[in-house]
């Protein structure tokens, strides 16, 4: 029988080594190397889970390869049984890691057993993100495709108020949840991060000189801010190449069809191999409107790329001037001439390169988890 756990996670999802459940995953291996004892309740698995996670799947490994839109309503009724029964059997003081999407039930359960209950945050709040995505269509032209309503977001603004704490990963962020009244003692300020299995090793790769490339690396469509990074492309007008990857908003296909015919442009879609990417860049832009930890912004620092971003996307980790350049999301004249600037100084790309490549050291999912790990031995009630 597994010993009793400290940490109980809730996370909604079927790993596959991607996504928020690797995220997940990676923070996990640092917690429990921490001496922490964490168990994850997730729907299934379909990739190995490093040992020294106890790991309780919903679903069993016969519906490991079942489309998941077929299982994902029976996996998350059983994944809330397992879970509810798990916040029974815990310890007073055992903290309870919500992960989003969590029937907001299992949260008041877990407050009625004495259980500490903490938030993750994957995104900004709901009720700061809507209105600006709102805008940010609108400034396009385009009726907002976000997905958001005005229902979640006052359902998730009564969830977050249930909670003891709240895991944030961004400055940004950490404003958003003041803005809602979440006082910042509940606030626990952290990070996301990168890893060397997802990138190979980020800093030892030598990069392939192929003349200047700017990645783009994400969603490609509003709320990463690619309309206003297409349009300042072209306004720098430099002797170079810019790479987005990343699946394509179906909504802003209209407006990128015109850059579709510049060949100083490349549409390369979703891609699998994050260094072979990352290797032939000159510079990483990320003009996003909307993140949380913006994982990318520590991968490509690991690969020593300055970073050409927002507040938002700048995370923890990318200070203006000394690893990176913050300029205002939607403000095409500063990203154009950020652009033109850093295609143009190969010395100013370098020292803000190299700065990036040390900072990311202590973005490495490993130095995060166990950071995670301290927050989480300050609340664990013995």
């Amino acid at each position: 029988m597994s010993p009793s756990p400290d940490v109980l996670v809730w996370l909604p999802h079927s790993y596959a080594a991607r996504g928020p459940a690797e995220s997940c995953v990676r923070l996990l291996e640092g917690v429990a190397d921490a001496g922490l004892a964490p168990r994850m309740h997730l729907v299934r698995t379909r990739k190995p889970i490093p040992t020294g996670i106890d790991v309780r799947a919903a679903l069993s490994a016969n519906f490991r390869h079942v489309p998941y839109r077929l299982v994902a309503r029976r996996g998350l009724e059983r994944l809330k049984q397992q879970y509810a029964a798990a916040i029974d059997e815990a310890r007073p003081g055992t903290v309870t890691w919500f992960w989003p999407g969590v029937p907001i039930d299992l949260v008041e359960r877990a407050k009625r057993r004495g259980l500490v209950t903490v938030r993750e945050m994957i995104n900004s709040p709901l009720a700061h993100a809507k209105p600006l995505l709102d805008a940010a269509y609108a400034g396009v032209g385009l009726v907002p495709s976000h997905g958001i309503t005005g229902a979640m977001v006052e359902a998730e603004n009564a969830e977050l108020k249930l909670y003891d704490y709240i895991f944030s990963s961004n400055a940004e962020v950490d404003a958003a949840l003041w803005e809602l009244g979440i006082r910042a003692e509940r606030i626990l300020q952290t990070s996301f991060g990168w890893s060397a299995a997802r990138i190979g090793g980020g800093s030892q790769i030598t990069r392939k000189p192929v003349g200047f490339r700017a990645v783009f690396l994400g969603s490609v469509g509003v709320r990463k801010g690619v309309p206003e990074l297409l349009e300042a492309w072209k306004q720098a007008n430099i002797d170079g190449q810019l790479v987005l990857a990343g699946p394509i908003e179906k909504a802003i296909r209209p407006l990128i069809a015109p850059y579709r015919t510049d060949s100083s442009i490349q549409f390369a879609g979703p891609v699998s191999d994050v260094s072979r990417l990352l290797q032939t860049a000159d510079l990483f832009v990320f003009p996003t409107r909307e993140e949380g930890g913006p994982q990318v912004t520590c991968e490509a620092a690991a690969f020593g790329l300055p970073i050409l971003t927002t507040p938002m996307g700048a995370g923890r980790l990318v200070e203006d001037g000394r690893n990176g350049v913050i300029i205002e999301p939607g403000e095409v004249d500063a990203l154009a001439g950020a652009i033109r600037r850093l295609a143009s100084d190969a010395g100013l790309r370098k020292r803000l390169g190299d700065a990036a490549r040390d900072a990311s050291a202590g973005f490495e999912y490993g130095a995060i988890g166990r950071e995670r790990a301290e927050l989480l031995q300050g609340l664990v009630r013995k």
